[in-house]
C-alpha cells in the first residue's frame, strides 16, 4: 500500500470518527409529561421526562415522584410552572409551584392564592407564560383566566369566559387550547375571546406543548396517550403512553423544553 492509500484511510477513520462524535453528542429536547390522575386519587404527582427529537421519542423514558399533587405545567424560560386539579387533602388546589427543567426535578418555589386568586375547586388545568400578558391559566370548564404572581401570590387579572377547555400552548405567534368534549384542538384569541378550530383528535383532548422548530405539536388525552401533530392536524406518529393507561384520566400537563 502506498504513501496515499495510507492517507485517503486516515482521512476516512477520521471522518468516521468524528460522524461517530457527533452522534453521540446529540442533545435532543425534553417533553415533560403530567396528570391528574394521582392527585384525583388524593396523592403526589409525578413528571414523566423523555427526550424528543422531532415527531419520535429518543430513548427511555422516566418517570419522578414528587413530593406535591401536580397536573398542569408549562415552560417558563427557566423552569416548569406548575399546579394541580383541585384540592387535595389540606393543599389547596390553587397553588402554584416552579419546578426545575431536569431529568431528575424538583420542586424550586411555591405561590400560594392571593385576595383575587383563581378557584381552587376542580379542575385547574394547564397554564402559558408569555412575556406580554403573564400567565394564562386554564379551568375548566368555565374560563381561561390571566393571572399574575405579583409579591410572590397569585393574583386573577382578567377572565375570559370559554367552556370546556384543558389545554393552552404557542407557536411563538398564536395561542392554542383544547377542548376536551369536543375533542377540538384550535387557536384562540384573547383579544376577542375567539376559538377557531383547526383539528379533532381521536379521544377527548388535554395538554398541549409546542415544538416550533420542527413543527411538531404534542397533545395529551383521556386514556393516557401523547399525540404529535402537525399544525393542521396531520397525525405524526403513534405517540406513547407516559403513565401507561390512565382509564378516564388523562394527560393535562406537557411541556416542551428544546435543547
Amino acid at each position: 500500500m502506498n504513501a496515499f492509500s495510507y492517507f485517503r484511510m486516515a482521512v476516512l477513520f477520521i471522518t468516521l470518527a468524528a460522524a461517530q462524535s457527533a452522534i453521540t453528542n446529540t442533545v435532543h429536547s425534553l417533553l415533560f409529561c403530567g396528570t391528574d390522575a394521582s392527585a384525583f386519587a388524593g396523592m403526589n404527582g409525578q413528571l414523566a421526562v423523555v427526550q424528543t427529537e422531532g415527531a419520535s421519542t429518543v430513548g427511555k423514558l422516566e418517570i419522578y415522584n414528587l413530593t406535591v399533587p401536580l397536573n398542569g405545567i408549562t415552560n417558563s424560560g427557566e423552569h416548569l410552572l406548575a399546579g394541580q386539579p383541585e384540592d387535595v387533602g389540606d393543599i389547596a388546589g390553587n397553588i402554584l409551584r416552579t419546578v426545575s427543567e431536569t431529568k431528575d426535578p424538583k420542586v424550586l418555589a411555591t405561590f400560594p392564592p392571593g385576595n383575587n386568586s383563581f378557584s381552587p375547586a376542580c379542575c385547574n388545568e394547564q397554564m402559558l407564560v408569555t412575556a406580554s400578558s403573564g400567565i394564562y391559566h386554564v379551568h375548566y370548564s368555565d374560563s381561561i383566566q390571566r393571572i399574575s404572581k405579583s409579591s410572590g401570590e397569585t393574583e386573577v387579572r382578567r377572565t375570559y369566559p370559554q367552556t370546556d377547555v384543558v389545554g393552552i400552548a404557542t407557536d411563538g405567534v398564536n395561542i392554542w387550547i383544547s377542548k376536551w368534549d369536543d375533542r377540538q384542538v384550535g387557536m384562540w384569541d384573547p383579544t376577542t375571546n375567539t376559538f377557531t378550530p383547526i383539528f379533532t383528535t381521536p379521544a377527548n383532548a388535554g395538554a398541549l406543548a409546542w415544538d416550533t422548530a420542527n413543527g411538531v405539536l404534542w397533545v395529551g388525552m383521556e386514556g393516557g396517550s401523547v399525540i404529535p401533530y402537525s399544525a393542521t392536524g396531520e397525525q405524526l406518529g403513534n405517540g406513547f403512553h407516559p403513565f401507561g393507561d390512565l382509564s378516564d384520566n388523562t394527560v393535562d400537563g406537557l411541556a416542551f423544553v428544546p435543547q
